[in-house]
Formats: structure tokens, sequence, C-alpha cells
């Protein structure tokens, strides 16, 4: 069988039927209720609490026990979650009426005093990761029991959207209240979602079960449990799917896809992701702080045969921040295509005719690896010397956070909305943790505002257009791929339907 090739065109077409979901031949079969749902993942969590969450795994778990106020479809639309309905009376204001008859899991309440707490909790809580996510929240008031009143220090166009995960995420008063810190290794009776926390055996396995009181009769949830087991070796992640050890695999790396494929006893599920994998160059100290050198660099790659040789084509290469699964996707503004001569132009502009030399950290995983030895032998042809600085993950935070390094590696599962892939990235402001690069641009700063300020979708969306072609320009970043995120399941997997955030919920799911 060939191995997997996605055009950007078939990129845009895989994300029209995002809703493609492993099921039995002849769609006869009715969902079953029973049996345990066993999952890899390549790394263990880190804690069972939404608020304090940095972990796009973390994510994964969440989606089953927790539920946000607002949820995603297959075309990322919003859909009510906890909230049934919600208006905008005007720019500053968000209403959102609350779901009755919800209850945690702990047998309290889901109510219009447990939303305000949670809010207040992420604002206030001193270890909170959403504090980012909700700052423009200015307070959060109780019309009645049902329904609550969000007020905005400024307009948030992206606030809806932000909504549907984390910083949306309803976790139990009293759980909080009365657990502390212990909520960050048990979880029980926190979430109001179709499943509940049962254990958590560190690297061992997370356990969760049906929620038998769930409020939402349609549908599932079907599983007795799901099983989470860190397996951090692919190799081996993959040997127990298709030795019927697991029942689905959280990711197939591109180099496994096309055995994968060709294997009858495993079902494929490409879904297009949200994801923006890139490298963040350091504006803060020589040699990226001289534009005509970031430049030269963007000019020395080769992104479509970085995209072919070392993703093997699962995925398209990055005009920008933005992907092609969003609405706000630009496909008129290409790539940065290689121009070596353009390349040795902005060197002798920079003032390094002869070229200079700087340094890559990045993951110390096998196709980060292959990646930066590619690109190390492309700049070599611009007369770019690159060394390669490999670090495992927690180090590779610490230096992005310290802005200890020349040009570094950044992997961004994506948001909903582009405000999710650019704000925190490019904003001058304070607190936006992610601006690595140390950018401060007061023309993408005023366009960012403007991207939250102004509703209407298709002027927000000439907007972000505008600040690709200026990221492009001022590169706080070389964007690389837009990568399709191939997940992989036993044949017995009925029900999953994919959504391009990548998360995996497994409400409807069942076996067959």
């Amino acid at each position: 069988m060939e191995r997997m090739a996605v055009s950007r065109r078939t990129f845009l077409r895989l994300c029209a039927v995002a809703g493609l979901a492993p099921g039995p031949a002849d769609g006869a079969d009715a969902p079953k209720t029973g049996g345990t749902l066993r999952v890899g993942f390549y790394i263990e969590a880190a804690t069972m609490d939404p608020h304090l969450s940095g972990s796009k795994v973390d994510r994964q778990i969440y989606h089953n026990i927790y539920e946000p106020l607002v949820t995603l479809d297959t075309k990322l639309g919003i859909r009510p979650g906890l909230a049934e309905s919600w208006q905008q009376p005007d720019s500053r204001t968000l209403i959102f009426n609350l779901r009755q008859g919800v209850k945690f899991h702990d047998g309290t309440d889901f109510n219009a005093e447990a939303a305000r707490f949670n809010f207040n909790r992420m604002k206030t809580e001193p270890k909170s990761v959403r504090k980012g996510e909700v700052a423009n929240i200015e307070s959060v008031d109780v019309v009645d029991p049902h329904t609550i009143r969000i007020n905005l220090k400024k307009p948030d166009a992206a606030l809806l959207a932000t909504l549907t995960d984390r910083a949306g995420m309803m976790i139990s008063p009293k759980v909080v209240q009365d657990r502390g810190a212990e909520l960050q290794r048990n979880a029980k009776g926190a979430g109001t979602g179709p499943f509940e926390f049962v254990e958590w055996i560190r690297d061992d396995h997370l356990l969760i079960k049906r929620n038998e009181n769930y409020w939402n009769k349609q549908g599932g949830p079907y599983l007795d449990r799901v099983r989470y087991r860190p397996i951090p070796d692919d190799t081996v992640k993959l040997q127990s799917l298709q030795a019927g050890e697991i029942d689905v695999m959280d990711y197939v790396q591109p180099r496994d896809v096309a055995a994968v494929k060709a294997d009858r006893n495993v079902v494929v599920v490409d879904v297009p992701s949200l994801a923006d994998f890139a490298y963040q160059l350091n504006h803060t100290r020589p040699p990226f702080n001289v534009k005509a050198l970031r430049q030269a660099v963007a000019y020395g790659l080769d992104l479509e045969q970085i995209v072919r040789g070392v993703w093997l084509n699962v995925g398209v290469p990055a005009n920008g921040p933005v992907p092609p699964t969003s609405w706000a996707y630009d496909r008129t503004i290409p790539p940065i295509k290689r121009d070596l001569a353009r390349a040795k132009a902005k060197l002798a502009e920079g003032g390094q005719p002869s070229g200079f030399a700087f340094t890559l950290t990045t993951n110390n995983i096998p196709i980060n690896i292959q990646e930066s030895e590619v690109i190390q032998a492309q700049l070599r042809e611009a007369g770019i010397t690159m060394k390669i600085k490999l670090v495992d993950s927690a180090t590779l935070l610490s230096d992005g956070n310290s802005r200890n390094f020349d040009m570094i590696s950044y992997q961004w599962s994506g948001r909903p909305d582009p405000d999710g892939n650019t704000y925190q990235f490019f904003k001058t402001t304070p607190g936006t943790s992610l601006n690595w690069s140390g950018i401060s641009n007061p023309q993408i700063d005023t366009l960012l505002d403007r991207t939250r300020e102004v509703a209407n979708q298709a002027e927000r969306k000439r907007l972000f257009g505008e600040l690709t072609k200026i990221l492009q320009e001022e590169l706080p970043m070389i964007f690389i791929i837009h990568p399709v995120e191939p997940k992989a399941f036993s044949p017995r997997v009925q029900g999953y339907e994919p959504i391009p955030d990548g998360m995996m919920r497994f409400k409807d799911v069942w076996l067959r």
C-alpha cells in the first residue's frame, strides 16, 4: 500500500468530512452497553485539575469526566454544553442559560453559583493556568439559580470558543473545597460528564467508569469503563494495538501510517488538526534580533521537502499559525518558498555575508531529531551553520520560558478559534507567556486586539490574513507544518466521532 500522502486540497476535504468514524461495514449494528475501552497514550497525565493543567493528555481525559459550558461539533461549530443557550446583548456581556437538573458526580447541584465559583477560581487561584484565558472577564454575576452574566473588560470574539475547553469546564465546588491539592491526583466526584473518575495508579493506568446518572439521555455512555495507559515507546504502543492489548492509540507516527493502514486488524481515522508545528526565534538577542538573518533562515528552508521527507506528507506546509481546518485560514497566502539566492542576499543585508552560526533547541524524540537534521543540511547550503541541542520536554519548556535559546521547537496542538494560535504567541502585553520570541510589534498588537473586538467573521478572517503576512515578514516563528493527526482503533471500537481539536470523546463509543 502506498504511504499516506495528504495534499492541501485533500487536507481541506478531510476537514469537511471529519465526521467519519470507525463502524460496522453494513451500519446495521445497534450500540451495545458494556466493556472496557483500553487507550494507549504517549505519556502519563499531569493533573486531574483542569484549572491547573497545561498538558494535552490531561485534556483527552477531561473531555470524558468534565464538561464545558459550550462544546464543539465536527466542523468546529459551537454547540450547547452545560449551558443550553446564550445571548450577547452587547459586545461586553455574555449571558449563559445553564442546563437544569445537572448534578456533579458527588451528587451536588451544578448551578449558577457553581459556575461563578469556577470562574473566580480560575482568575484567583495562584497556580491557575487558565488566568490568561479568562483575563478579559471582569466579573461573573448570578442572575438567577440557572443564569450567569459574564461581564468583559473589552469585547472578545474568541471567548466563546475558549470556553469549549478547560476554561469552560466546571468542577464541583464541594470537591475543590474539601479536597484541595489532592484534586490533582483524585478527581472522584468532581465532574458532570458521561464518565466518573475511579483511580489513578501512577506509571500504570488511569481508570474512569460510566456515569449511571448522566443528564444527557440521548445516546451513550455505553462503555462500562475507559482505561488509559501510558506507553511512551511508539513501537510498543503500536504492537500493543495490533496484538489486541489496547483498543485505541492516540497518535500514529508518520513512519508507521502506511503499515498501520495496510493492517486489516486496525482502523485508522485521519483527523485534520488545529495544530501548528513551528520554531520560535529569539528576537531579544543575537543573531535573531536582526530581521534579515531571520529571513535568511526562512528562505533557506524547503518546507515541502520537510513535510514530504520527515512527515511523509501526513500534513501540509504551513503559511502561518492558522491551520486549514480553521474558517480563518487564507489559502491565497502561500508558505514561504525556498530561495537560496534571496537567503544569501539577506545574509549580506544582515551584516553576515559569509554566513553565521546559531543553535536549535529541540525535543530528544526521533521525528524532531530527523527534522532538525534535515533543517541543518538545508541551511548549510545557504551558508548558515546550525548546531543542534537535544533536550527533554521539561528543559524545552524551561528554556523557552526563560528565553534561553536561539531557535526552539514549539508544537502547539491548536485551538478552535484562531485567537488561540496567535494572541498569546505574538502580543506584547505581559502575561502572554507563550511569546517566547519576545516579539513586540505595534502593528501586530493592533491587529490582534482588532481580531477580538470585531464580531463579524469575514472581517476577522481578513484581519488574520493581514496578520499572517506580517508574521511571514517579521518571523517570530518559522512555520513548518499543519499535521494530520492519525488515530488508530481496534475494529471493535464503534461510534467514534473525530473533532479537529484532537480530543477523544467517548460518550457515544461502544464495543462490538
